[in-house]
């Protein structure tokens, strides 16, 4: 009943969490090669196969690429960008009820130094809490 999208570093081979731990994953170049639509139509499939009737949405913002959102405590090349994540979220929470959710990693101190951070950063978490609350009145 977990997916996740978007890793880029591992401590094992995504067989082991598949496997032992039925955990689906989607790395960040995959996730990016097939884009939101394909990925949310797999997703919802196998949440669907799995009797899944609602979604808790976590959302670590180190899933996205550094240049959207650096202020983070792992940034990590070839990430995910803002509008794929985006779209992703807003497609799966319009096929199952939304029961809460989380941004995660959001730490405005790790980048101060570097230009357009920490507020590009901060504007990419505000956007995704958007696009979770999007069909809420």
């Amino acid at each position: 009943r977990l997916v996740q999208v978007g890793i880029r570093v591992r401590g094992r081979d995504k067989s082991h969490w598949e496997q032992s731990l039925n955990v689906r994953q989607y790395w960040a170049k995959e996730a990016i090669r097939r884009g939101a639509r394909e990925l949310a139509d797999e997703v919802a499939a196998h949440f669907a196969k799995l009797g899944v009737d609602a979604l808790y949405v976590s959302n670590d913002i180190d899933g996205t690429d550094p240049q959207w959102a650096a202020a983070t405590g792992t940034p990590e090349e070839d990430g995910l960008d803002p509008d794929l994540v985006s779209e992703l979220m807003e497609t799966l929470s319009a096929r199952f009820p939304l029961v809460g959710g989380d941004l995660v990693e959001v730490a405005p101190p790790l980048s101060n130094d570097q230009p357009g951070q920490p507020e590009r950063t901060l504007h990419t978490a505000g956007r995704y809490l958007a696009s979770l609350l999007k069909k809420y009145p």
